[in-house]
């Protein structure tokens, strides 16, 4: 017998051996020992969460020999039939290939026929949302008024999708996420079942990787005992699936929280060459400082973590204000949607991680000053006198007088000498001015940057008011005047059509115009 994976050889078969979900598990069990089963249910939740487990084994428990009960025997014909997929009067339907009406016309058909071997016919059907709109209609009659013997199940990932007539004549069912722990002491059974060893961090891992699907984290876990010598290890684990070490989230974490810019670059740039997933370092960092927000304000039991790593969440929100995650946070979640638009999601990921340590100034050589309150704050900075920089003049001998011929081709002639400039004072707005291109001058005046599709976080970057500000400055500082910047988005050039004269037409036709 060819190898069976170990999500499909550890499906639940009982009510009992559900994870999780004990609300959904208590609600059906009580249906059933109250005789009130109802005639459609509507299964909603994240993938990997026990929908489509618990709809078998509650068609199993309608249609056992000795049900319907709460406990089938798995003996019968009827449960071996169902677990195996052979019951004549339990059909899985898959919407997502199924989606027509042709489909549920067929489905009408066969539901006015009696069940064969068991008390109910019982239809599942797996997300269902992938059905069209005139299948919806279609099904509506039904399910609302099937024959007493038909039970619909109805499993959904995205529920949104479900036109409100399909759910109002539904018992919804809603599945959560399963829990770290509860997660990782199913990994652990199962590691013991199978006869191989998985460290306490490896299953740490795994757990977080699977957020909260039961099927992935039991998937990852077959993934890394195929790849390991006997032993799941942690360090094989990170190999396997490019996670970055928890270790490396905390030490970029703690940088940034102590305004360390150098330091973020350096322990990012070891990540991202080892060729570790730019997008994944950054949800593991947004992670960490969500689970940070949670601990500042108090509420850990909202954090799915062990004690060790609240303890150090605990000594680390000592040193940061609840305003400064949530800017943190605000800045690497819109970073996060950028990359994935932007071809170079590394460069983005950079530039956003540098863009963290503008928000707000950063004082004493890189450490954050004691946590006070809000109102101390205020005043501190009302109080607190504004020290100002000298600006040192510029350089006469490095000055080059514009042309005067024409304008747009002065400022084009020297753009290397202001992006050379730009470089030293503003490394992303030089990033953001160096992917577009001069398209002219505006009606009021202003130098037109443009961008090609597909660029505009360089656009946004640049509008931003201080690198706007900035790049500005440098202009003047070259040209020898005050120039203001304005940013478009190119669109594609459209062929125009010929136009075609009446007269052309009348003699092409031998016609008369009327």
């Amino acid at each position: 017998m060819s190898y069976l994976s170990l999500y499909r050889k550890w499906r639940s078969q009982t009510f009992d051996e559900i994870v999780g979900q004990k609300h959904i598990v208590q609600t059906l069990k009580n249906a059933i020992t109250k005789n009130k089963i109802a005639h459609a249910y509507l299964f909603c939740g994240p993938r990997g969460t026990g929908k489509t487990s618990v709809a078998r084994i509650f068609a199993k428990s309608l249609n056992c020999e000795k049900g319907p009960t709460v406990t089938p025997c798995g003996e019968c014909g009827n449960c071996i039939k169902t677990k195996n997929g052979h019951a004549v009067d339990v059909t899985e339907i898959d919407a997502a290939s199924n989606r027509g009406i042709d489909e549920i016309r067929d489905l009408r058909e066969k539901v006015r026929y009696a069940p064969v071997e068991g008390k109910y016919k019982v239809y599942i059907i797996d997300e269902v949302h992938m059905l069209t709109s005139e299948a919806f209609n279609a099904l509506l009659k039904t399910l609302e008024e099937p024959p007493q013997y038909v039970i619909f199940i109805l499993a959904t990932t995205e529920t949104a999708k479900i036109p409100p007539t399909i759910e109002s004549r539904c018992q919804r069912l809603d599945f959560s996420r399963i829990s770290l722990q509860e997660v990782k002491e199913h990994l652990k059974k199962i590691g013991e079942a199978e006869g191989f060893d998985v460290e306490e961090k490896a299953l740490d891992i795994i757990a977080r990787s699977g957020e909260g699907s039961m099927r992935d984290s039991v998937s990852l876990l077959d993934q890394a005992a195929s790849y390991s010598s006997g032993k799941v290890t942690a360090v094989e684990l990170l190999e396997l699936i490019g996670v970055t070490d928890e270790t490396v989230i905390i030490k970029i974490a703690d940088s940034i929280i102590k305004g360390d810019l150098p330091q973020t670059l350096k322990v990012l740039g070891e990540c991202l060459d080892r060729g570790q997933s730019s997008v994944q370092i950054l949800r593991e960092i947004l992670t960490y400082f969500r689970n940070l927000l949670f601990v500042k304000f108090g509420a850990i039991e909202a954090v799915d973590l062990s004690k060790e790593q609240i303890v150090l969440l605990q000594e680390e929100a000592k040193l940061i204000t609840e305003s400064r995650i949530k800017e943190i946070i605000s800045k690497l979640s819109k970073t996060e949607l950028e990359m994935k638009w932007h071809p170079n999601a590394k460069l983005v990921l950079e530039i956003g991680i540098i863009d963290i340590f503008t928000i707000t100034p950063i004082q004493n050589a890189g450490v954050l000053p004691p946590l006070r309150d809000e109102q101390q704050q205020k005043n501190q900075q009302i109080t607190t006198p504004i020290v100002t920089k000298k600006i040192e003049p510029t350089n006469v001998t490095s000055y080059v007088p514009p042309p005067t011929a024409n304008g747009v081709d002065s400022i084009k002639s020297l753009w290397p000498q202001i992006l050379d400039k730009l470089k030293k004072k503003s490394l992303y707005g030089f990033v953001s001015l160096h992917e577009g291109e001069i398209s002219g001058l505006s009606d009021d005046g202003k130098l037109v940057i443009s961008y090609k599709k597909g660029y505009s976080f360089h656009k946004e970057r640049l509008d931003d008011q201080k690198n706007k500000e900035i790049v500005e400055s440098v202009i003047e500082e070259v040209l020898g005047k005050k120039i203001k910047i304005a940013t478009t988005i190119e669109s594609p050039s459209i062929p125009q059509k010929p136009q075609i004269s009446v007269d052309v037409v009348k003699n092409l036709f031998e016609g008369e115009l009327i």
